[in-house]
């Protein structure tokens, strides 16, 4: 399969042919609907780079490599469209089974798009978010203010202990966000706690919940529910994190250029970082010896 022959020859390829093979790996189904002359665009690469990359990953040109690709596109749909894997069995008919339910959930995202863009508003234009979560929801709220700060909002991830939060409200102003998450694991009543008292500070108050029942909906002035139940009863977190990926969309989407120009200044400080490594040897270890073998 063209897929596995671009990776297995990957390390190999020039950069101009590297170009190319992420282009194709990364936007497989615009790929099967452009000819060699319209990839070599898209890529910035003359015509015959594309026919010598597709015999350099083993084809005899671009037609063969294209037609694979619309294979596979074809293959990829009819799957989309079809319901568990009647021809698995075992695991393989369980996953497909699960694979349905988790398109099922995420589908339900298509009726709430004028709340979440909503939320995306107040997002981009928050001066600060303050992204809130208890026990397992508090890694995700970390995960998340570290993708805001890296498009350019200024994002602090808070645990929901009282005196913790307390600290984040103190130096809170009106405008700024309370974002919430609650993956339903336990009630979350401190994490509802702290969005009442954010909202009465004048704070927007956002939550997304798997339940609109748990105290932290209830006291947001905006609430997201993400569908979680599954049928092995254990409330699942998919959709919680896609909901999230989507919304990070869609801030990166309200102002692109803003967006990009972060992402350029954090990776230039990421490679100003690793430039040092070349200028600052590492630790002295026979220094660090002595230290320890001193009387």
């Amino acid at each position: 399969m063209f897929r596995d022959r671009i990776q297995d020859k990957y390390e190999e390829l020039s950069p101009r042919f590297r170009t190319l093979a992420d282009f194709i790996l990364e936007n497989t189904l615009d790929v099967g609907f452009l000819t060699a002359t319209e990839l070599a665009r898209r890529v910035n690469v003359d015509p015959a780079t594309v026919v010598r990359f597709s015999q350099e990953v083993g084809y005899s040109g671009y037609r063969e490599l294209s037609r694979e690709i619309k294979h596979y596109i074809n293959k990829e749909l009819a799957l989309r469209y079809q319901k568990g894997s009647p021809e698995a069995g075992g695991t393989e008919e369980h996953l497909a089974t699960l694979a349905d339910e988790l398109s099922d959930r995420i589908l339900s995202f298509k009726a709430d798009t004028k709340r979440i863009a909503e939320v995306a508003t107040q997002l981009r234009e928050a001066p600060r978010v303050f992204v809130i979560g208890k026990g397992e929801s508090y890694s995700l709220a970390s995960l998340w203010a570290t993708y805001l700060n890296i498009i350019g909002i200024e994002a602090y991830p808070v645990e929901a202990d009282l005196a913790k939060a307390a600290l984040m409200l103190q130096d809170a102003e009106p405008g700024d966000v309370a974002f919430a998450l609650s993956l339903g694991l336990s009630p979350d009543a401190e994490v509802g706690y702290v969005i009442a008292t954010a909202h009465e500070r004048g704070l927007k108050t956002i939550t997304i919940t798997t339940s609109p029942t748990l105290l932290p909906a209830r006291q947001a002035d905006i609430n997201l529910t993400v569908p979680a139940k599954t049928r092995s009863g254990y409330p699942s977190f998919d959709t919680l994190v896609a909901l999230l990926s989507l919304l990070w969309q869609a801030v990166i989407a309200m102002d692109e250029k803003r967006s990009q120009a972060k992402v350029k200044e954090v990776t230039a400080t990421l490679n100003a970082m690793i430039e040092q490594q070349d200028k600052i040897p590492p630790y002295d270890v026979a220094a660090l010896l002595r230290l320890w073998n001193q009387d």
